[in-house]
Protein backbone atom coordinates (compact mmCIF):
# COMPACT_ATOMS: atom_id res chain seq x y z
CA UNK A 1 0.00 0.00 0.00
CA UNK A 2 1.33 3.13 -0.75
CA UNK A 3 2.11 5.51 1.36
CA UNK A 4 0.13 8.25 2.56
CA UNK A 5 1.27 11.83 1.52
CA UNK A 6 1.94 14.60 4.17
CA UNK A 7 1.82 17.47 1.95
CA UNK A 8 3.21 21.00 2.58
CA UNK A 9 1.08 23.42 2.11
CA UNK A 10 4.43 25.51 0.53
CA UNK A 11 8.21 24.28 -0.12
CA UNK A 12 10.42 27.93 -0.03
CA UNK A 13 13.53 27.24 -2.02
CA UNK A 14 16.66 30.43 -2.34
CA UNK A 15 14.19 31.57 -5.37
CA UNK A 16 11.80 29.34 -6.32
CA UNK A 17 8.39 28.31 -4.35
CA UNK A 18 6.76 24.71 -4.81
CA UNK A 19 3.08 25.07 -4.08
CA UNK A 20 -0.30 23.44 -5.35
CA UNK A 21 -1.46 25.35 -7.73
CA UNK A 22 -5.15 27.33 -8.34
CA UNK A 23 -7.75 27.45 -10.52
CA UNK A 24 -5.79 30.68 -12.23
CA UNK A 25 -3.07 28.56 -13.07
CA UNK A 26 -5.03 26.18 -15.33
CA UNK A 27 -4.25 27.83 -18.50
CA UNK A 28 -0.59 28.38 -17.77
CA UNK A 29 -0.63 24.54 -16.88
CA UNK A 30 -2.84 23.57 -20.43
CA UNK A 31 -0.22 25.49 -21.56
CA UNK A 32 3.07 23.57 -20.49
CA UNK A 33 0.80 20.45 -21.41
CA UNK A 34 0.94 21.21 -25.07
CA UNK A 35 4.13 23.09 -25.25
CA UNK A 36 5.97 21.52 -28.07
CA UNK A 37 9.36 21.44 -26.79
CA UNK A 38 8.39 20.30 -23.46
CA UNK A 39 6.03 17.00 -25.05
CA UNK A 40 9.46 16.14 -26.67
CA UNK A 41 10.74 15.38 -23.29
CA UNK A 42 7.70 14.86 -20.79
CA UNK A 43 5.18 11.82 -21.93
CA UNK A 44 1.42 13.66 -21.94
CA UNK A 45 -1.86 12.77 -24.30
CA UNK A 46 -1.51 13.86 -27.52
CA UNK A 47 -4.63 16.19 -27.04
CA UNK A 48 -7.25 16.45 -29.66
CA UNK A 49 -8.13 19.53 -28.20
CA UNK A 50 -7.39 22.62 -26.10
CA UNK A 51 -9.96 21.72 -23.93
CA UNK A 52 -8.71 18.33 -23.79
CA UNK A 53 -5.16 19.89 -22.06
CA UNK A 54 -7.65 22.04 -20.05
CA UNK A 55 -9.66 19.50 -18.38
CA UNK A 56 -6.34 17.08 -17.52
CA UNK A 57 -5.50 20.88 -15.93
CA UNK A 58 -8.03 21.61 -13.98
CA UNK A 59 -7.40 17.34 -12.55
CA UNK A 60 -4.07 18.23 -11.59
CA UNK A 61 -5.29 21.34 -9.53
CA UNK A 62 -7.52 19.08 -7.72
CA UNK A 63 -4.46 16.60 -6.92
CA UNK A 64 -2.49 19.43 -5.91
CA UNK A 65 -4.76 20.02 -2.91
CA UNK A 66 -2.80 19.54 0.05
CA UNK A 67 -6.01 17.33 1.22
CA UNK A 68 -5.21 14.61 -1.53
CA UNK A 69 -2.79 12.32 -0.22
CA UNK A 70 -2.84 9.97 -3.06
CA UNK A 71 -1.22 12.58 -5.51
CA UNK A 72 2.31 14.00 -5.32
CA UNK A 73 1.43 17.38 -7.51
CA UNK A 74 3.31 20.83 -7.77
CA UNK A 75 3.82 24.03 -9.01
CA UNK A 76 7.21 25.45 -9.35
CA UNK A 77 6.64 29.21 -9.23
CA UNK A 78 8.85 32.00 -9.95
CA UNK A 79 8.10 35.60 -8.38
CA UNK A 80 4.43 34.20 -8.28
CA UNK A 81 4.44 32.86 -11.92
CA UNK A 82 4.00 28.87 -12.70
CA UNK A 83 6.86 27.94 -14.74
CA UNK A 84 6.73 24.52 -14.17
CA UNK A 85 5.95 21.70 -12.29
CA UNK A 86 6.88 18.14 -10.16
CA UNK A 87 4.85 15.44 -10.02
CA UNK A 88 4.33 11.58 -8.93
CA UNK A 89 4.39 9.18 -11.47
CA UNK A 90 3.57 6.58 -9.26
CA UNK A 91 4.39 5.70 -5.68
CA UNK A 92 4.52 2.23 -3.90
CA UNK A 93 4.90 1.25 -0.27
CA UNK A 94 7.55 4.06 0.78
CA UNK A 95 8.89 4.65 -2.72
CA UNK A 96 7.96 7.33 -5.24
CA UNK A 97 8.96 7.86 -9.13
CA UNK A 98 8.88 11.85 -9.52
CA UNK A 99 8.38 13.33 -13.02
CA UNK A 100 9.44 17.46 -13.34
CA UNK A 101 9.18 20.06 -15.94
CA UNK A 102 10.64 23.67 -16.21
CA UNK A 103 9.09 25.68 -19.23
CA UNK A 104 11.65 25.88 -21.93
CA UNK A 105 12.13 29.93 -21.61
CA UNK A 106 13.35 29.16 -18.33
CA UNK A 107 15.46 26.50 -18.75
CA UNK A 108 19.43 26.59 -17.82
CA UNK A 109 19.13 28.72 -14.75
CA UNK A 110 19.17 25.96 -12.21
CA UNK A 111 14.98 26.15 -11.66
CA UNK A 112 14.88 22.42 -12.08
CA UNK A 113 17.67 21.41 -10.56
CA UNK A 114 16.60 23.95 -7.02
CA UNK A 115 12.79 22.44 -7.16
CA UNK A 116 13.86 18.87 -7.77
CA UNK A 117 16.34 19.03 -4.63
CA UNK A 118 13.66 20.61 -2.62
CA UNK A 119 11.24 18.18 -3.33
CA UNK A 120 13.47 15.37 -2.26
CA UNK A 121 14.09 16.75 0.79
CA UNK A 122 10.39 16.92 1.52
CA UNK A 123 9.85 13.41 0.25
CA UNK A 124 12.07 12.47 2.76
CA UNK A 125 10.64 14.15 5.86
CA UNK A 126 7.38 12.00 4.12
CA UNK A 127 8.73 8.88 5.19
CA UNK A 128 9.96 7.92 0.88
CA UNK A 129 12.90 5.53 1.55
CA UNK A 130 13.56 5.52 -2.47
CA UNK A 131 13.02 8.09 -4.79
CA UNK A 132 12.93 7.25 -8.62
CA UNK A 133 12.95 9.73 -12.05
CA UNK A 134 13.22 8.96 -15.85
CA UNK A 135 13.95 10.72 -18.56
CA UNK A 136 14.12 9.60 -22.29
CA UNK A 137 17.68 8.68 -23.22
CA UNK A 138 18.68 11.20 -24.79
CA UNK A 139 17.63 13.84 -22.18
CA UNK A 140 21.12 14.99 -21.08
CA UNK A 141 19.98 17.94 -19.18
CA UNK A 142 17.32 15.95 -17.38
CA UNK A 143 20.10 13.39 -16.14
CA UNK A 144 22.12 16.07 -15.29
CA UNK A 145 19.26 17.58 -12.79
CA UNK A 146 19.02 14.13 -11.10
CA UNK A 147 22.59 13.73 -10.79
CA UNK A 148 23.30 17.09 -9.18
CA UNK A 149 20.93 16.15 -7.17
CA UNK A 150 22.41 13.38 -5.41
CA UNK A 151 20.76 10.77 -7.43
CA UNK A 152 22.18 7.63 -9.26
CA UNK A 153 21.76 5.96 -12.92
CA UNK A 154 19.81 2.37 -12.44
CA UNK A 155 20.15 -0.74 -14.75
CA UNK A 156 16.49 -0.02 -15.44
CA UNK A 157 15.72 1.33 -19.10
CA UNK A 158 11.79 1.43 -20.12
CA UNK A 159 10.87 0.87 -23.97
CA UNK A 160 7.52 2.70 -25.04
CA UNK A 161 5.92 3.98 -28.08
CA UNK A 162 5.50 8.08 -27.76
CA UNK A 163 3.90 9.73 -30.10
CA UNK A 164 4.54 7.48 -33.04
CA UNK A 165 8.19 7.08 -31.90
CA UNK A 166 10.11 4.50 -30.16
CA UNK A 167 11.58 6.06 -27.02
CA UNK A 168 13.93 4.41 -24.78
CA UNK A 169 13.82 5.76 -20.93
CA UNK A 170 17.05 5.18 -18.50
CA UNK A 171 16.23 5.99 -14.68
CA UNK A 172 18.21 7.57 -11.64
CA UNK A 173 17.34 6.98 -8.09
CA UNK A 174 18.43 8.02 -4.57
CA UNK A 175 17.34 5.70 -0.94
CA UNK A 176 17.32 7.87 2.08
CA UNK A 177 18.29 5.32 5.39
Amino acid sequence: MALPLRKKAMIQTERLTLKPYSMADVDVLAGLLIHPEITKTFMVPDFESPEQAKALAEKLVNFSRIEDTAHLEYGIYLNGALIGFINDCGIEDEEIEIGYVVHPDFQGHGYATEAVRAMLEALREMGFHKVTAGCFQENDASRRVMEKCGMVRTDQIDEDEYRGERRVSQYCEICFE
